[in-house]
């Protein structure tokens, strides 16, 4: 049995040489790939704020331009309700049909 794994010894070490550049290359192509994603990091957070940004200046133009909006719907129905019946006519003004 000895004579057995004497003759299996050079398999065991050429095939676990092998086994081991495989990985050691697998694990350096591993790092190389995934190298610089951690510097791309930040600039995605820095995008990200800057459109987080953009949107809520947007959002507070329209909610402005909403609120004038709002404000003058409630003027032109003040008027509308609490107005004269009849358009006031300035001094010296006739109104004739026509």
């Amino acid at each position: 049995m000895s004579h057995y794994f004497r003759d299996l010894l050079p398999l065991v070490v050429i095939g676990g040489s092998f086994t081991l550049t495989g990985a050691v290359l697998y694990g350096a192509w591993l790092l190389g790939r995934y190298r610089g994603r951690e510097d791309e990091l930040p600039m995605d957070l820095a995008e990200m704020q800057a459109r987080l940004q953009r949107l809520e200046y947007v959002i507070a133009q329209n909610t402005n331009a909403l609120e004038r909006l709002e404000a003058a719907h409630r003027h032109t129905a003040r008027l509308i309700t609490d107005g004269p019946s009849t358009l006031p006519r300035l001094p010296g003004q006739q109104v004739t049909p026509h």
